[in-house]
């Protein structure tokens, strides 16, 4: 068993497309822009709300970095009041995190949504697992696949890049663990497809598989 577990937060441990879908369609249908389904926001997702709004938002790339930046803005705000409307833990996410946590595992998250939205979100979901770290996007702070903000905190914990998991649902992840000695999982009940997780290690297609790994 590894010691640590670092994870991926939407698309592998919340069913958060509806809530983010929610909040980028409030900020298009304020400007008169066209809406997408859901499905289509889940192609926009992976690389943090700037990278979403560039592929959602017509013209976003042609604007100023301040007009940018507010945009971001405007959406952390707005989804920090609805980020729990329709986001749900995925069915044996849990289950497996309580497991682990019995094992005397260190849990943690690093995603690429903002970080006050990753914190309040893992906070309300999973109020009895004590995760060791909580990072999200953050102004001027690398983002996956730089692993350099988790390999910091494995240090500051004593646990070597090779006794840690990195796990999640899409191609940044993968890339994220890869680029920092971990072994890497990827999940299939996430917001991408089995084809973004080639090269990791291990995919498995239940929260359960996870508790096998050696």
């Amino acid at each position: 068993m590894k010691k640590a577990y670092i994870f991926d937060l939407d698309g592998t441990l919340a069913d958060s497309i509806y809530d983010i879908g929610d909040s980028v369609n409030c900020l298009l249908a304020e400007r008169g822009l066209p809406l997408h389904t859901y499905e289509e926001y889940r192609t926009y997702m992976g690389m943090g709300i700037g990278v979403t709004l560039s592929r959602a938002m017509p013209g976003y790339d042609e604007l100023s970095p301040e007009e940018q930046t507010a945009l971001r803005r405007a959406y952390t705000v707005h989804n920090e009041a609805h980020c729990l409307d329709k986001t749900r833990p995925y069915g044996g996410i849990p289950e497996t995190l309580q497991i682990l946590s019995r094992r005397s595992a260190i849990l943690g998250i690093f995603t690429n949504k903002p970080e006050v939205l990753g914190q309040k979100i893992a906070a309300a979901l999973f109020r009895d697992i004590d995760f060791a770290f909580v990072l999200g996007g953050r102004e001027g702070a690398p983002m996956k696949p730089d692993p350099s903000r988790v390999l910091a905190e494995l240090n500051k914990l004593g646990v070597s890049p090779g006794d840690a998991v990195f796990t999640g649902d899409g191609g940044p992840d993968i890339a994220t663990g890869k680029n920092g000695g971990m072994f890497t999982c990827g999940v299939t009940w996430g917001f991408k497809g089995r084809e973004e997780l080639e090269g990791a290690d291990l995919i498995v297609s239940h929260p359960r598989e996870l508790l096998d790994i050696p």
